[in-house]
């Protein structure tokens, strides 16, 4: 991709190659395309880059292209906190995972407690006990972003 120069500084929105191309179809152009080809004609290479790593609580938003060298410039990125709502939102959307995953659970373990279980009376209670334990994720200090998955008895 290419992005027009002007006064040392990106303009606009970056175009793609057969883009370039047509800007100047009466022009044969090596392959690829020399530097100096695109720097002579007011662009620059452009290229996209990787969104950041982020904190739990933030968001990644395209910013203005950022300088890598004289001939290239790649995509920038701004990392801003959540608002108070975004972040309300994530916590509840994870809330949602998290108890279907301990709903599934509890639902392939539901024959455990059925009275014509093959499991020993001793076996009954600590499966019992493990689904009590998933009963009890959502009461976990952590919940919903850190939880202590109960084991399955042996």
């Amino acid at each position: 991709m290419f992005i027009k120069i002007t006064s040392g500084q990106p303009v606009g929105d970056p175009i793609f190659e057969h883009q370039f191309y047509a800007l100047y179809n009466n022009v044969s152009f090596t392959r690829p395309i020399a530097s100096e080809d695109v720097v002579s004609r007011g662009y620059a290479f452009y290229q996209e880059s990787s969104r950041p790593e982020l904190g739990l609580y933030e968001v990644a938003e395209p910013s203005s292209p950022v300088q890598v060298s004289d001939d290239l410039w790649e995509q920038g990125w701004s990392v801003r906190q959540m608002t108070g709502d975004e972040s309300a939102d994530v916590d509840s959307k994870q809330e949602d995972l998290v108890r279907a995953e301990r709903n599934s659970l509890l639902n392939t373990t539901d024959w455990t407690q059925f009275n014509d279980s093959p499991l020993s009376d001793a076996d009954q209670q600590l499966w019992a006990a493990y689904r009590n334990s998933l009963r009890d994720v959502p009461a976990q200090s952590g919940f919903p972003w850190d939880i202590d998955w109960p084991e399955f008895p042996n």
